[in-house]
């Protein structure tokens, strides 16, 4: 069953043939870690051709839609681009609950006036098979292994820095 989220979405505008979108502004990020043996995953996904930075890897993200909290984005991203609904992995823990473990004002980074990262543990992670066109691929890639991707919002340091500040027990 497909869950229900309580969103308006942001609105798309067409001026002097560019599009541009009535949002808050707000930008969400998700980091989900898995350990499958003895190795740390991170689900990414490979942005497609129709999206900004197409051909690059980031993590599951996207804007605050007019009605949510940065919470229920996170949680709606990650389900929208990846097809993984967080709430149907009970396993599934969060660094601060549901406060994103860091803030970002800085303009000059991205395009964002603000963006908050969500950290997520989740054991066993499998990933279940979705359709997205902004989404060509979702895997789990082995933390140590990020250097050797394209990877799009500085996302590489959103991770190394989501596994710093988490207790390592909880995810080692």
């Amino acid at each position: 069953m497909k869950p229900k989220f309580n969103n308006r979405p942001n609105t798309e505008h067409s001026l002097d043939g560019k599009t541009i979108w009535n949002s808050r502004s707000v930008a969400v990020v998700g980091v989900i870690i898995s350990r499958v043996n003895s190795k740390l995953y991170v689900l990414m996904e490979k942005r497609s051709s129709i999206m900004d930075h197409p051909g690059k890897w980031c993590l599951p993200c996207g804007y605050i839609d007019w009605d949510e909290t940065g919470w229920e984005a996170v949680i709606r991203e990650i389900y929208e681009e990846t097809g993984l609904y967080m709430f149907d992995h009970k396993s599934f823990s969060s660094l601060s609950g549901m406060q994103p473990f860091f803030v970002n004002t800085d303009p000059k980074e991205n395009r964002q006036n603000i963006s908050l990262s969500y950290g997520f543990v989740c054991p066993n992670l499998t990933i279940p098979v979705h359709s997205n066109p902004e989404v060509d691929e979702v895997r789990l890639i082995d933390v140590l292994d990020l250097d050797k991707y394209d990877i799009a919002f500085n996302h590489a340091e959103r991770v190394r820095m989501f596994i710093d500040k988490t207790d390592r027990k909880s995810v080692v």
